[in-house]
């Protein structure tokens, strides 16, 4: 339903509904609560113009992000990468949630195409192409700000949740483990190609993450399948009394207090324990040529995306 055509006096784009809507309340907020409701009464009778059979629409990435961060939000897939080179989480883990910020206009949406990954090294006086050999999903949960703070918060209203969606942060192990060693964080090789969706759902309707289930399928082949909070807090690489993660609202708190923070920006997760192939070390089976990712959140839906045929 194009919410806007429905109603004119609503914002036509979500980033505008987020601005005047963030927070789920207030007048837009109950103007569009009223429209679908006067929406649902008309399709008992007729198709309005503004109704689509969902078979004949295409979904685009949900919202344009205005600022992507992606975080590294659970100590179970930090645990994982760094077990397998002999290495414990950092104690700084534990002293703040660490981020970097993501390119917010390399954005896919439902059903839109991976590019397959090239990058270039300059070696021996000239630049040398390369194919990725690594290229990685990583199931993420995609946090949508709905209200923003000033600099710095003062004891007012923090940072608010609008609602959720998935969040798949394509990644060249390759390419990452190069960037690395610089010290100036993961990219370039997780910030070319990004993908949100299928849908947002907002805070009103989502209730808790924990119960959900989350999966992830490869070519219709099951790589990962569970519970969020199995998934999530229980690990035999954790300790007794250890955080397993920070929540949306601790990391909204920590930004609160150092920078503005604005409607409409997005913050990944981090990689859900077990959604990804960089955990399994030797054993990781990435992303070929003509492979379709498909990333799954009980009450949000699958967040599927091809990879290029020809690389």
């Amino acid at each position: 339903m194009d919410l806007h055509a429905a109603e004119r006096g609503l914002p036509p784009d979500i980033l505008g509904f987020v601005d005047a809507a963030g927070s789920l309340s207030g007048a837009t907020w109950k103007r569009a609560g009223a429209a679908v409701r006067r929406a649902t009464r008309a399709l008992r009778r007729t198709r309005p113009a503004y109704a689509h059979p969902f078979g004949r629409v295409r979904l685009h990435a949900p919202i344009r992000p205005r600022l992507l961060r992606d975080f590294i939000a659970f100590r179970g897939h930090i645990a994982r990468t760094r077990a397998g080179r002999g290495e414990k989480v950092p104690a700084e883990w534990d002293r703040l949630p660490a981020y970097y910020n993501g390119d917010a206009l390399n954005l896919l949406g439902p059903g839109e195409t991976v590019a397959f990954p090239r990058f270039a090294t300059f070696e021996n006086g000239l630049w040398t192409e390369t194919v990725s050999g690594k290229l990685d999903y990583e199931l993420e949960i995609g946090y949508v700000v709905g209200r923003g703070t000033g600099r710095p918060a003062t004891g007012g209203p923090g940072p608010a949740l609008f609602g959720i969606t998935i969040f798949d942060d394509f990644s060249m192990r390759d390419l990452q483990s190069v960037a690395g060693r610089v010290g100036m964080g993961p990219a370039a090789g997780k910030d070319w190609a990004n993908a949100l969706g299928p849908c947002i759902v907002t805070r009103d309707e989502l209730g808790g993450l924990m119960d959900r289930r989350v999966a992830v399928r490869v070519n219709g082949t099951p790589r990962l399948r569970g519970r969020f909070e199995d998934l999530v807090t229980r690990n035999p690489l954790f300790e007794p009394g250890q955080r397993t993660a920070w929540t949306f609202d601790e990391v909204a708190a920590f930004h609160a207090r150092i920078q503005p923070v604005h409607a409409g920006e997005v913050w990944g997760s981090g990689t859900i324990p077990g959604g990804c192939e960089f955990e399994r070390g030797e054993a990781a089976a990435y992303l070929a040529a003509g492979d379709v990712v498909e990333l799954e959140v009980e009450g949000v839906g699958v967040l599927a995306n091809p990879v290029a045929r020809t690389p």
